[in-house]
């Protein structure tokens, strides 16, 4: 890389999770991160996902609403170290605690699922505020379609997300979150494989390339910088010119191991050239002489190779000078035929690049461009590099060696809770408990479990567990009505989070507010077009500003509108005509594709549902004194439209077969359990009504 241009492709990760045009609906997200803030994900990068208009810090009961009501049909789920995991968060989606002996889980990779499209993110930024607002990061992107998929990007990205689901404590119990997991992955699998496969080879190639531990008999370890060069030979020779960009460093025998390894896989004959970009210390003092934060290892070990070492100095502002920690990692391989970079989560380290025993999880894009006479894109890929001041006396300058208190991904973790405390799992509904899985031969000896939220209460304790016979799965009574916040485990003189996840999240209670909720709302919301802006201009009423007041305010008075008394709204005619438009909408929406069962339970049993709207219908049924017949019409013509409902699938959709087989047994339960409801109110409907009833019964076969 001779020249250099400023870095091109600016722009902020939160972007990456917004669904491109035309890319149908969301089905699910699953993403890896080292360190993790759960308000970023739900509250940016969720929803941008789920298209979520209201804003969570003005709008708060039409954001919860809305994110609610979209959640319950997707699947989220978050891989997090499992130092890092445990803290609050929604119980719509899950966290998946990833526990690595002697390493850590360091990925970054986030794979997000519409109905016509398939992202898969490759960065270097967890899932934090400063990794996705202010830090200096690098992200890649890989978008499959139904007319383009790289089938072997996907696998790949696929196969290392599921080896991390396999190292999450008791995933071989196979708890929920776990299988939720599993599922996600295996319906994403089965879209792509029907959609049209890019050609073999072309001009750019991309691959994931990983850092895995070996897991067992048959997967053996895997290292980044091994697969990347070996990806690069494929293409043409081994690598001359290599750059390496990284915040993070081992210390200095370390360093000189995977600085050795490096030159090794580089070409043997030629020039050798290695470009190392590190960061710096600033001094108040304003010193000639450059204070590098990395070990001198990487400019003494190429030299034994007869290679020849630059260095260069990582920047910490961007182009308006404003202050930003580098935390990218970057490697870019150059040869005659190709230039390639890989960029992601490893830092140059044994642990990240996967050189020696211990290894991390990362995972990071390899992307490789042939070179073509007049070709753009080496000059493309190349730019994605900043300008840099270079050191021009390595040998005089300050090396102060890895300095690892400094680094962002190693503050804040609390001590690794003891291996025999598997799992924590919510299960609502009418007979709520907490359910533990323990490993006994992997207990400290004294220990106890918290419930943590507006009162600390104790769930479990040693002595209480070892009377009880020592199960290794335990379910515990909860009396309250919402879950705990949180679940802390002390030990010694030690505490640490356990991951707390819900069996069902369609047991889960709804919102309070929910219940000010009327069935003629509910109906406008199930028949909207866009129901999240239905749910907004709900929310707005139920938060009345106090600087205006119709009555008071509008330029005729209500009790002087001469019009007021022939209101046509008020009439029964107007009245069931606008309902009858308004469960037309309905069903045309309830016959819309659904991209797998989850999605179809929510629609018929979720917060704003069939079976929701059902049990609003009955309340004003049961209130309508002198409206008796009134109302059980319109619960009649509510069940009329829902047996009249003809689904329509399209490509990779619910087949129609399986839809029938849940919803039609669905529609004969529902219509007897309001047939139990009316019955009880038979002495105060008139005959023909009744009669009418009956006959909307028997065509729901009840």
């Amino acid at each position: 890389m001779r020249t250099r241009k400023k870095t091109s492709g600016k722009g902020t990760i939160l972007d990456l999770w917004r669904p491109p045009q035309n890319a149908g609906d969301p089905v699910g997200c699953i993403g890896s991160t080292y360190t993790f803030a759960p308000g970023l994900f739900d509250e940016q990068c969720l929803a941008r996902f789920l298209e979520i208009e209201s804003e969570s810090n003005r709008e708060d009961l039409a954001f919860l609403l809305e994110r609610e009501n979209r959640l319950g049909s997707v699947y989220a789920g978050v891989l997090v170290d499992h130092t890092q995991a445990g803290v609050e968060h929604s119980l719509r989606w899950d966290v998946l605690p990833v526990r690595i002996r002697a390493g850590k889980q360091h990925a970054k990779l986030s794979l997000l699922v519409w109905s016509r499209h398939i992202r898969i993110i490759v960065a270097s930024a967890n899932l934090t505020e400063p990794g996705y607002r202010s830090n200096h990061e690098v992200a890649a992107t890989v978008d499959l379609d139904p007319d383009r998929a790289d089938a072997d990007v996907f696998a790949d990205a696929v196969t290392f997300l599921r080896r991390l689901v396999g190292l999450v404590p008791g995933a071989a119990g196979n708890p929920p979150e776990v299988q939720r997991a599993e599922a996600f992955l295996n319906r994403t699998e089965r879209q792509a494989r029907r959609w049209k496969q890019v050609p073999g080879r072309s001009k750019i190639r991309q691959h994931v390339v990983c850092t895995l531990p070996a897991l067992g008999p048959g997967r053996s370890a895997r290292s980044s910088l091994d697969e990347a060069v070996q990806s690069c030979r494929r293409r043409g020779a081994s690598p001359n010119e290599v750059w390496v960009a990284s915040p993070f460093f081992d210390a200095e025998d370390d360093t000189g191991r995977v600085t050795a390894s490096l030159c090794k896989l580089m070409a043997r004959s030629g020039r050798r050239e290695v470009c190392f970009c590190v960061p710096s210390v600033r001094g108040d003092s304003g010193d000639a002489v450059p204070r590098l934060a990395a070990p001198k290892a990487l400019v003494l070990i190429p030299r034994d190779y007869q290679g020849k070492v630059t260095v260069e100095i990582l920047p910490d502002l961007d182009e308006d000078k404003n202050r930003r920690q580098w935390h990218a990692k970057m490697l870019a391989m150059i040869a005659p035929g190709y230039s390639a970079l890989m960029a992601g989560s490893s830092n140059f380290t044994c642990a990240g690049m996967g050189v020696g025993q211990y290894r991390n999880a990362e995972a990071n894009l390899l992307t490789i461009v042939d070179r073509e006479l007049f070709g753009r894109e080496i000059g493309q890929l190349e730019a994605i590099w900043p300008e840099m001041k270079q050191v021009r006396d390595p040998d005089s300058a300050e090396w102060l060696g890895a300095d690892p208190i400094t680094e962002e991904e190693e503050q804040g973790a609390l001590p690794a809770l003891p291996t025999g405390f598997l799992s924590a799992t919510y299960r609502a509904g009418d007979k709520r408990q907490i359910v533990l899985r323990f490993d006994r031969s992997n207990l400290p000896s004294e220990w106890r479990i918290l419930a943590i939220g507006q009162e600390e209460r104790e769930i479990l304790s040693a002595s209480v567990w070892s009377e009880g016979g020592e199960a290794e799965v335990l379910e515990i009574d909860w009396e309250p009505i919402q879950p705990p916040e949180k679940v802390l485990v002390r030990w010694e003189k030690y505490e640490a989070w356990l991951t707390l996840n819900v069996e069902d999240s369609q047991k889960l209670p709804p919102p309070s507010k929910l219940e000010d909720m009327s069935a003629d709302d509910m109906l406008r919301i199930l028949a909207a077009t866009d129901p999240g802006a239905a749910i907004r201009v709900w929310a707005k009423r139920q938060q009345p500003s106090d600087l205006f007041d119709p009555d008071l305010d509008s330029a005729t008075p209500v009790d002087l509108d001469p019009l007021r008394r022939y209101d046509l709204q008020s009439t029964f005619l107007h009245r069931i005509r606008h309902r009858a438009r308004i469960l037309a909408q309905m069903r045309s929406n309830l016959e819309r594709p659904v991209w797998g069962h989850q999605q179809l339970e929510w629609r018929l049993r979720g917060l704003v549902s069939v079976k929701s709207l059902a049990d609003r219908l009955l309340r004003e049924l049961a209130r309508s004194d002198g409206a008796r017949d009134e109302s059980l019409l319109g619960l009649a013509d509510f069940l009329i439209v829902l047996g009249e409902v003809e689904y329509r699938p399209s490509d990779g959709s619910l087949p129609k077969d399986e839809f029938d087989k849940v919803y039609r047994p669905f529609l004969g339960g529902l219509a007897g359990d309001l047939k139990r409801h009316v019955d009880s109110l038979a002495g105060e409907l008139s005959e023909d009504t009744r009669i009418f009833w009956e006959r909307v019964l028997g065509r729901c076969r009840v």
